[in-house]
């Protein structure tokens, strides 16, 4: 086990009802001036947006909404906000919604500090050394940014979506209503399921001790989120299974399945470069395609963590280690399709995908390999898991 330093400084407040405790929860952090940053519109038809405005006007605290934050959201809106943000000057953040919202509103948070491009802070130009408070009341359990340290953000000029981690991002309290999730598509409630599960997968294989306490709690967090996920697939308002994914939500991207472990998220990477290239692709549609492919091929190159994983978490007991990895792989493949995930690039409906434009924003031109501590990626290997999964 690696040395490590952990602290989470984001306080949940989780349950029924707890959205309708807004205002006193950030009059308990001395707000007094709130900037409100929401999606396209979903809070506001609903009523949460209504019911979180009348909290804060209970407690007097003044606050302005700004709207129109789109999946994989982009550099130039947080730029329109940011202008806005610095002739309101308010004293705390508040984001309503999924991690587009939250990641948005992040880079609002450290931007607002910054007299540059915040979008440096993404291409490691720049680092954050001071942020306006952020607080999150999450509609949608996927992205686990509402207790993270991580921010990405999209450039559409030149298709490069990337993120940055540092604590000044991690939000300062999350409320968590699972009843607020009743609403999400079906759609989206399996992209979401699919990225809190690629958030611990991506962790869970990397360099393991031989007793390694970080992936024990990815397992159980991993098994957590399949039981769960059959009760709410058969049951939209299971609230149980609702508060189970929407837990795990937080607790898979937060450090704790990483702790004392270095995290390096690569299919992450091909998934950025390719929603980066492709915007309408959700970020767990293209993950779910994705990690299966990778896997596929790095199965030969990790085969002893593949048949962990696969006896751990899906019960393979084929004493072959190699084909246990694979029998591994097809259990999690028939999973997302039972959750209604895409398995190939065809069902993400963009068209014929450009598949060397892929490639040549994930590695800048072959020019760049993206690390990986057995066999490290580069354009050849991610044009082979690319072309895999086409159909």
């Amino acid at each position: 086990m690696l040395n490590f330093d952990f602290e989470i400084k984001t306080k949940l407040y989780f349950g029924k009802g707890r959205h309708l405790e807004t205002g006193r929860i950030l009059s308990s952090f001395g707000a007094k001036k709130v900037l409100v940053i929401i999606g396209q519109g979903s809070v506001r038809k609903s009523g949460l947006l209504g019911e979180v405005m009348n909290t804060l006007s209970a407690e007097k605290i003044s606050f302005y909404v700004l709207e129109g934050v789109r999946p994989n959201p982009t550099i130039d809106l947080v730029k329109d906000f940011l202008k806005f943000a610095k002739e309101y000057q308010p004293d705390f953040v508040l984001a309503i919604g999924g991690g587009s919202v939250i990641d948005t509103a992040k880079s609002i948070c450290v931007g607002y500090y910054y007299d540059g491009n915040p979008f440096d802070f993404n291409l490691k130009k720049a680092v954050p050394n001071k942020s306006l408070p952020l607080g999150v009341i999450l509609t949608i359990s996927a992205s686990g940014s509402e207790m993270s340290t991580s921010c990405v953000i999209q450039d559409d000029k030149t298709m490069i979506k990337c993120g940055f981690n540092s604590e000044y991002v991690r939000p300062t309290f999350a409320i968590e209503n699972p009843e607020l999730t009743y609403s999400v598509s079906p759609s989206q409630t399996a992209y979401g399921i699919v990225d809190i599960m690629m958030h611990t997968m991506e962790r869970y294989f990397m360099p393991s001790a031989e007793i390694e306490p970080a992936d024990r709690f990815a397992e159980g967090l991993l098994k957590s989120v399949i039981d769960a996920s059959k009760r709410v697939i058969a049951n939209p308002n299971d609230y149980e299974g609702r508060a189970v994914i929407m837990l795990m939500s937080s607790l898979s991207h937060n450090g704790l399945t990483n702790i004392g472990k270095t995290p390096f998220l690569l299919v992450h990477k091909l998934e950025h470069a390719l929603s980066g290239v492709y915007p309408n692709v959700a970020h767990g549609a293209g993950l779910s395609v994705l990690f299966p492919a990778w896997a596929d091929y790095y199965i030969n190159i990790d085969t002893d963590k593949f048949d962990t994983f696969a006896r751990n978490v899906f019960g393979c007991n084929n004493p072959d280690k190699l084909e246990n990895g694979k029998e591994g792989i097809k259990c999690l493949r028939e999973f997302f399709k039972f959750v209604g995930a895409p398995l190939t690039l065809e069902e993400l409906n963009v068209g014929e995908i450009d598949i060397e434009k892929v490639v040549n924003v994930l590695t800048d031109g072959g020019q760049k390999v993206v690390p990986h501590y057995k066999k490290p990626l580069d354009a050849e290997i991610a044009r082979i898991i690319y072309e895999s999964c086409v159909r």
